[in-house]
């Protein structure tokens, strides 16, 4: 003889709230606010897993301040900006403002300001009609905004090449003869890899970014919320211009 049992609805509702709970307890407590966040070898803003950088540990204080864990990966900039693209609820940073970007991401706060100018090892380069007229090779940055900046200005005689390390050399031994960057940059670039930042040129600025933190279409409102909050925090924590001033000196 087989006995059939049915449970009342009341009882298979009970269960059911009390195997959500569990699945619950069963996950990591950080589970939804854990964010993949990506960058790119950009030093001295980000640099790499061990030697961080600017933006790296200004995000590391957003996170403490947005209640958050990040999930900080590099790549190559063009890459690291297809990946945010196409990931969803992820975050990119430092990224500089356009229309055709605005498109594919959503800003939600600065998170460091910069200047640009010519670099060189010799006479100044002052102005974009400078750099036309004298005819010299410039290099800048591969995917950047300053390598559209560049052609908007009219300037053709330039180079793209994806890391700072390379335009550091080519810099150094006269295979280009400025490069387009953050002054900042150019400073820290020759004085990790041995040369002298002194005989550095730094021409006038040229340009005046801002470096955003920019996230993913699909990124959750709340937690977009949360980290426009915590960037505003950071801009007022001492801390901020300490880790400025560290890779700055």
């Amino acid at each position: 003889m087989t006995v059939s049992f049915k449970w009342p609805a009341a009882c298979w509702q009970a269960a059911t709230v009390c195997l959500g709970l569990l699945l619950q307890l069963a996950l990591p407590a950080y589970a939804s606010d854990r964010v993949v966040a990506y960058t790119g070898f950009l030093p001295p803003l980000s640099i790499d897993n061990e030697q961080k950088g600017i933006a790296v540990e200004l995000m590391e204080l957003v996170a403490e301040k947005a209640a958050l864990e990040f999930d900080i990966r590099f790549a190559p900039w063009k890459r690291a900006q297809i990946l945010a693209e196409n990931t969803p609820g992820a975050l990119l940073f430092t990224i500089a403002y356009s229309q055709s970007r605005s498109k594919k991401f959503q800003y939600i706060a600065p998170l460091i300001y910069t200047e640009s100018a010519f670099v060189t090892t010799s006479e100044p380069l002052d102005t974009f009609e400078n750099a036309i007229e004298s005819n010299k090779v410039i290099g800048v940055h591969l995917g950047s905004q300053r390598s559209r900046i560049l052609q908007r200005a009219g300037i053709e005689n330039f180079i793209e090449l994806s890391t700072a390390e390379q335009m550091t050399t080519m810099l150094q031994t006269g295979r280009i003869d400025a490069w387009y960057t953050m002054s900042v940059r150019a400073k820290y670039m020759f004085r990790q890899m041995g040369y002298d930042p002194d005989k550095l040129v730094i021409g006038a600025p040229l340009s005046h970014g801002i470096q955003w933190l920019a996230a993913n279409k699909e990124l959750d409102p709340e937690i977009r919320a949360r980290l426009s909050a915590a960037v505003s925090k950071v801009w007022r924590d001492p801390k901020y211009w300490e880790i400025v001033d560290r890779y700055a000196s």
